[in-house]
């Protein structure tokens, strides 16, 4: 995957935490990295310049990365721009909403920058095809990749 001409946006309101996942992006050879601190600063990028991905938290204000999700879903020409939420809370509940809302995948803050970096990969992979949610993720098993939860996180009891 080839991301030297790709742009990204991070999307986080904890100020450390959005230095580094910029950082991380950055390392990575995006081209652009712009951050934005809510969902509200984001949708107004969105609606000046087009991202090629979007990193973005969950729980923030006044705009949560949720609704933010919902309105680039709904708009034709950012529809397809995979967009990864991330949460240091994760429930099985919560991770059904974000895919069903049409997330490309979910992190488990903190991540490391190979679980970003994997994350992305997967992400452009499914960015291509008309199956943006639908990809073979048996062979990554949350065990394996401890911040990747795009399968449905294992709350069984230890057998």
């Amino acid at each position: 995957m080839s991301i030297f001409s790709k742009s990204a946006m991070v999307v986080e309101d904890d100020p450390s935490f959005r230095a580094v996942a910029e950082m991380m992006l950055r390392r990575m050879s995006f081209k652009t990295v712009v951050a934005a601190e809510d969902g509200e600063l984001a949708w107004a990028h969105l609606n000046l310049v087009r991202f090629d991905f979007i990193l973005s938290d969950w729980n923030m204000e006044p705009m949560d990365g949720l609704e933010l999700l919902r309105l680039i879903r709904a708009n034709p020409p950012l529809s397809k721009i995979p967009v990864v939420l991330m949460s240091a809370d994760l429930s099985l509940a919560s991770w059904r909403v974000a895919i069903d809302a049409g997330a490309t995948d979910f992190l488990l803050k903190p991540f490391t920058s190979r679980q970003l970096h994997e994350t992305v990969e997967i992400a452009f992979g499914a960015s291509s095809s008309d199956e943006a949610n639908v990809i073979k993720f048996s062979e990554h098993r949350n065990d394996r990749m401890p911040g990747r939860h795009r399968s449905p996180p294992d709350r069984s009891p230890p057998g």
